[in-house]
């Protein structure tokens, strides 16, 4: 049985870098932002188009309806909506094929009825005042700044993961575990994700 690891993750609380060190350290594929390249390479939308639309919530009233290529399934869709297909096929391929880690764009909640895996849902949080060190650290930026970056992408996530999923993004109970990545040393996180992966199945 295939195992999955899906992360969700706030804005600066490092949980891609856990997830990605896991990965290596379990000798399992990782993928977060490779599924929206690839999503661009599919080439039903311009890279430009599919650009704006990543990681945002569709609103019927302001987005245009597109269709760019010989796929007529995505007549009369938006950007976000032929997006989000378009990243669902890969988890679902990339899933199929080997055990791996998968951070972000809905993972958990997609792969949640597929009963040939084993998937577990990961959320790695920080306070915010942690978050907004680590963005002025990693992004050179003033703690303004900052601030209002981390709130921006939080929010973007938050809409976006709502939407698609119905559920509420962050919610404790909707997870298998939430990690507190300012609490506890990278390493103690990374061995507790080896560790569950070689519990399940």
């Amino acid at each position: 049985m295939r195992k999955i690891i899906c992360i969700g993750r706030q804005f600066g609380s490092g949980g891609h870098y856990i997830a990605r060190q896991a990965a290596a350290r379990l000798g399992i594929a990782y993928y977060d932002k490779k599924l929206f390249d690839e999503a661009v390479q599919a080439g039903v939308l311009s890279q430009k188009v599919l650009k704006q639309a990543e990681e945002q919530t569709a609103h019927p009233l302001l987005q245009p309806i597109y269709f760019e290529g010989g796929r007529k399934e995505y007549y009369g869709k938006n950007a976000n909506d032929i997006l989000f297909e378009l990243q669902k096929e890969r988890i679902l391929e990339y899933a199929s094929h080997s055990d791996c880690v998968i951070v972000g764009r809905c993972a958990d909640d997609i792969l949640k009825n597929e009963t040939d895996y084993a998937v577990k849902s990961i959320f790695m949080t920080a306070p915010m005042e942690a978050r907004i060190h680590s963005t002025m650290k990693i992004d050179a930026l003033d703690e303004k700044a900052a601030a209002a970056k981390v709130r921006k992408a939080d929010k973007k996530r938050s809409a976006y993961y709502n939407y698609y999923t119905s559920r509420d993004w962050g919610k404790p109970s909707d997870y298998d575990l939430c990690m507190n990545t300012c609490s506890n040393q990278e390493d103690f996180l990374i061995e507790i994700l080896c560790g569950i992966y070689k519990s399940m199945g």
